[in-house]
């Protein structure tokens, strides 16, 4: 007999386990209440340090698999998305945002 697939977990993010701050990132930038101020993390996610590559790490991975549904997005960040493909698409647009070409940050879909 077969168990039930494992369900997909923060704790798969790279570098999860080993940086609290990558999971007080994610804690705490996508509050609701805090979530339209990614202006004001540009600078901290591009600092050069090793945990802001671990940041740049962790948004790649999920972007790439995109592994969370909206349910367990939102028992992670406290964030509430309509669909997967709407928390998805916000993900790139910070990414672009902090990484790309993207001059003014995102605003989060109303939750």
């Amino acid at each position: 007999m077969r168990g039930r697939p494992m369900r997909w977990t923060a704790w798969r993010i790279p570098g999860w386990k080993d940086d609290e701050r990558l999971r007080d990132f994610y804690q705490w930038a996508f509050l609701p209440d805090l979530i339209d101020d990614m202006a004001g993390r540009k600078a901290y996610v591009n600092d050069g340090s090793e945990h802001a590559q671990r940041l740049r790490t962790s948004l790649e991975y999920l972007l790439e698999q995109q592994p969370a549904d909206a349910d367990t997005w939102y028992s992670i960040t406290g964030y509430s998305f309509s669909s997967e493909g709407e928390l998805y698409g916000y993900l790139l647009e910070v990414y672009d945002y902090f990484y790309g070409t993207r001059a003014e940050p995102p605003f989060a879909p109303a939750p």
